[in-house]
This record gives C-alpha cells, sequence and structure tokens, in this order.
C-alpha cells in the first residue's frame, strides 16, 4: 500500500443525528499506533490481489462478480474469506488460478502477483470487448491463440504454485478412473523425475533385503502394527525403495500364513527388477518430465515479463513433440500396458502412502476404488492428498469442511494446519462457518457482493468489527459465553450484480445508511493495525492514496 492522505470529514447533516452510532465507531487511535503496524514482523507476501475484476457476460446483461478485490496471503499464514452465498467467494478462488469458466465468465482486469510472476500477462491481448448499441450486452471477440498459450502458461503454476481444494470434490474427479489412477497422475506431474530416479535406485538383491524380509513376516505373523511398520521400512530402505515399504506394509497385514506373506513379498522384491524395455520406457517417460519442468520454468520466466524466452519455449516444445513422435509405439494399447506396469505399481504404492497423510481408513482399498463408491468425507481427503502432493505456495481452499460431520472436519482443519506449518503454504479458507475462521486463521477478509470492505488480523475482527455487515454477521453467530442472546439476521438479499446499487453496495440493507452511501462509493480506510474498512462512518486515512 502506498502512502495514505486524510480524506475530509462528511458533513454533520449526512450522519444521523451528526454524528456516527456509538455501537460502530471504532475507539480512536493515536497517529503513533496507526502507524505502528506489525508488517515489519510479518512473513513476506506471496500472493498480492490487486483490484481484481471478473465479470460474466450474459443475455440479461454483465455480471460484475468481482468488483476491485484486492488481499493479499502471507508465507505461512491462514486468511479466512467470509460472507453470504454469491458475495463472489468462490470466483475469486477461480479466479486467481484462472479457472473461470469462459464463456461466460472473464477476468476483465487486475493484477494477480505471485511474488514477482503476474499470472495475468497477456490478459488484455486475449479478448475485446465492444458493447452493443442500445443494450447492455457486450460483444467479446477472443483470440484462441493467446487464450492457449495463456492456459499453457498457467500450466507451470498450478498444482506446484497454487492447489486449490474444490467446493464440490465429487464434481471435480473423474468417474471413470480409479483414485490411483487420478492422485497417481498428479504424483507423477509433480514430482515424475524423482519417481523413475528411484525405481532405477532400487537395489532387490541388495545383502540386507534378506533378514529384513524375514522381520516383515515375523511382525505381520504376531500382528504386531508398531514393529510391522518399523519393519517394512526396514525392508525399503534395504532395498532402496519406498515403495516396497508401503507393499511390505500391507502384505504384512494380511490373514495369510507365513510361507504365504513370504512368498507375496518375495515377488513384490522380484517385481523392483527392470527389463531392458521398462528401462528404456521409463527413460523416456524421464526425458518427457524434465522438458516440461523446463518448459514451466520457461514460461514463468513469461509471466515474469521475460520477452526473450519465446524462441527457446518453442524449441523445448519441438524437442517435446520430436520425442513423443520417436516413441509412438508407446501408444499402441498392448505395448502401453505392458510398459507402464512398473511405473502403474510405484505410483499405486506411492497413492496409497499419500492416502495414509489424510488418514483415510484402508488406503490401499480406497486407492483401487471409484469416486462414487465413497462417502464426502473420503472424496474430500482425496482432493486435499492431490492438493497437498505438490506442497504449493498458495493454498486454495473453497469450503473444504462443507457438508461434513464435526469429527471429519476437525482432521480436514488439522491436515490444512499441518502443511501450514511443515511447508508454509498460505491458505486462502473460504467458508461460512465465522468459527472456523476463528479458530484456523490468522486474517480475515469480509466479502459483500464482489468487494473487500474490511480486513483485519481474525482477533480484532472479532473484538471490534467495524462495517455493519460485519456486525449482522457475527450477530447471527451463537456465542456459548452468552446463551441468553438472540439471534438476529441481516435483512434483505445480496443484490443483483448486473445491476448493482449505485454507492455502498450495502446501504440497502444497512441500519446506519447515509445519504452519501447511496451516491458516493466508500473508500477504504485504515482503522488501526493493519485492519481496513471501507464505511463512511469511519474517517481514518485513505488506503492507497
Amino acid at each position: 500500500m502506498s502512502g495514505a492522505a486524510v480524506r475530509p470529514t462528511l458533513p454533520a447533516d449526512d450522519l444521523p443525528g451528526g454524528r456516527a452510532p456509538a455501537v460502530v465507531a471504532p475507539p480512536s487511535l493515536p497517529d503513533a499506533a496507526r502507524a505502528a503496524a506489525p508488517s515489519a514482523e510479518r512473513p513476506p507476501v506471496v500472493l498480492d490481489v490487486q483490484d481484481l475484476r471478473t465479470f460474466f457476460f450474459t443475455y440479461e446483461g454483465v455480471v460484475r462478480a468481482l468488483d476491485g478485490v484486492s488481499f493479499q496471503l502471507r508465507h505461512g499464514e491462514t486468511t479466512g474469506l467470509v460472507g453470504e452465498t454469491g458475495c463472489g467467494k468462490s470466483v475469486t478462488a477461480l479466479s486467481i488460478s484462472r479457472l473461470v469458466p469462459d464463456p461466460p465468465g472473464r477476468i476483465f482486469g487486475g493484477k494477480i502477483l505471485l511474488g514477482s510472476v503476474d499470472l495475468l500477462h497477456g490478459l488484455a491481448s486475449e479478448a475485446t470487448f465492444q458493447q452493443t448499441k442500445g443494450s447492455r450486452r457486450i460483444r467479446i471477440r477472443r483470440s484462441f491463440r493467446r487464450i492457449r498459450a495463456a492456459n499453457a502458461r498457467m500450466e507451470a503454476v498450478r498444482g506446484r504454485r497454487i492447489a486449490m481444494i474444490f467446493q464440490e470434490p465429487s464434481q471435480a474427479l473423474n468417474p471413470v478412473f480409479s483414485i490411483a489412477n487420478q492422485v497417481g497422475e498428479i504424483l507423477f506431474l509433480h514430482h515424475g523425475p524423482a519417481i523413475i530416479d528411484a525405481m532405477f535406485a532400487a537395489t532387490p538383491q541388495a545383502p540386507g533385503v534378506g533378514p529384513a524380509l524375514e522381520a516383515v513376516v515375523a511382525a505381520g505373523q504376531g500382528r504386531d502394527r508398531l514393529a510391522l511398520r518399523a519393519a517394512a521400512d526396514a525392508l525399503g530402505a534395504a532395498a532402496h525403495s519406498s515403495r516396497l515399504a508401503t507393499e511390505a506394509f500391507y502384505l504384512g497385514q494380511g490373514t495369510a500364513g507365513a510361507s504365504v506373506q513370504r512368498r507375496q513379498l518375495q515377488d513384490a522384491v522380484r517385481r523392483l527388477r527392470l527389463g531392458r524395455g521398462h528401462r528404456r520406457y521409463l527413460a523416456h517417460r524421464k526425458r518427457l518430465a524434465v522438458l516440461r519442468e523446463q518448459l514451466n520454468q520457461v514460461h514463468l520466466a513469461e509471466l515474469g515479463g521475460d520477452r526473450t524466452v519465446g524462441p527457446q519455449a518453442r524449441r523445448l516444445a519441438r524437442r517435446r513433440f520430436r520425442e513423443r513422435l520417436t516413441h509412438c509405439y508407446y501408444g499402441i494399447v498392448g505395448v502401453a500396458r505392458w510398459a507402464r506396469g512398473p511405473l502403474d505399481r510405484e505410483l499405486f504404492w506411492r497413492v496409497v502412502r499419500s492416502l495414509e497423510g489424510v488418514r483415510i481408513a484402508n488406503p490401499s482399498q480406497v486407492a483401487r476404488g471409484y469416486p462414487h463408491e465413497l462417502s464426502g468425507g473420503m472424496i474430500q481427503r482425496v482432493m486435499i492428498a492431490m492438493a497437498l502432493s505438490g506442497e504449493p505456495d498458495v493454498l486454495l481452499a473453497d469450503e473444504p469442511t462443507t457438508a461434513l460431520d464435526v469429527t471429519i472436519q476437525a482432521q480436514i482443519l488439522e491436515l490444512l494446519e499441518d502443511l501450514r506449518r511443515r511447508v508454509g503454504t498460505a491458505i486462502l479458507l473460504i467458508t461460512h462457518d465465522l468459527a472456523v475462521v476463528a479458530e484456523v486463521a490468522d486474517r480475515v477478509c469480509v466479502m459483500y457482493a464482489g468487494q473487500i470492505i474490511e480486513q483485519a488480523a481474525v482477533r480484532d475482527l472479532f473484538e471490534r468489527p467495524l462495517h455493519p455487515y460485519t456486525q449482522g454477521l457475527l450477530a447471527s453467530v451463537p456465542r456459548i459465553d452468552q446463551p441468553e442472546k438472540s439471534l438476529k439476521g441481516i435483512g434483505g438479499y445480496v443484490p443483483d450484480l448486473i445491476a448493482p446499487p449505485s454507492g455502498c453496495r450495502f446501504h440497502p440493507r444497512c441500519p446506519h445508511a447515509m445519504p452519501v452511501c447511496k451516491v458516493n462509493k466508500p473508500p477504504t480506510t485504515d482503522e488501526g493495525a493493519e485492519h481496513t474498512v471501507a464505511c463512511y462512518l469511519y474517517h481514518g486515512p485513505v488506503v492507497g492514496k
């Protein structure tokens, strides 16, 4: 934010009774307190959204779903985004990842800065807009070549840099592919070269494999789960294969006798050996994966504004095409199934291990299943496993606990908290549940009708809500320390964003609306340490002026 200028106070006749209501006005803060912002001690900004505008072009008119949204996500912090249904929270997440369905939606302007990378690079050249005479309809002419180039550049960002947990996880999974197939594809997409290197490094004939295998059999027959896990990990370490450790653990859990388990484990060890044809196929897949990573680095440079990397991107694309063309025989169904065998087994057991990380019961059976066979909570966990596989810089969690029971909600929130602590991921948590925000968020952004109307640290917002809409949201939540308190709802509905109200968009529902609220949009003002609000009831320095 740039330096602030003091906004003139409103005339007294614009205020009810000549002054702002005491219930809304914050305590006055000295200038020194306003200047003592804790930004110097706070983590660096990972994602900076500036004046983001996303419109949907319909036959009735232009829906201004996002109209000037600005906020920041910081390293290792969770930011809650709250508001009523229809305020634009999900559209915000889709716009950041550039997944807004086009048509009818289109990001119209603004900046989304991921570090030094602008995710909206080249947006202005992707489409032109022309209003039809005599109507509110807009004619859009798209440059599909530039749109395809933008989608290719975003492949370098999605998953590894920005991941998303969708609001409807059952619609985000393909019903005709197994869970192992879909999660395994994501794992290979993010860690393909490392996975293949691990397969090449496996040594099934190492001296310590035999004793470790017998230890797994003994632990499995003894039904000691902890000892079995330790023995399986030791077997994997002896053979230099993390996949073997997971497979041995689940084979040891079976009810078969010692001789059968020993034979099953020996078969698993033997499958670590790669034939000449399998090695050639894996080398081919590794070359493609390395070329994809190199191309992603070039695309990131393009998003950063480097105009000199275009020839390099074209050379890498030609090399990928030649690599595929040279090995086109791997596209034959029978050859492909045979060649992929070792890689599919490796990915399957890595998927099982990742499902263990999200605490799915019986993950080996779930990995073999299909989305329609899982409950809503299990599908949500699968989506979280996919999102966490790349350990992203930013995680967009669009109502990850909706329609789940309380126990599952707590476990999912704990998983997100663990990712934030372990990796330092910045999380944007979209939810209707203010109790969840109070529990896990560091900062809160309150959204109404496509605009951010208040931002603050979570404790500050709950102790000192400023905007009448924020106060209304908090007044509708029961409090355990005030059981006799009667709940109050906010009258009216979220406005039609084709023709939103003039001035402040909340004024038709606001109990403190003034004449000026109906005419002019209130500026965002600084009302404390990183506490901003867009309301004429306050008179702090104007933000961004």
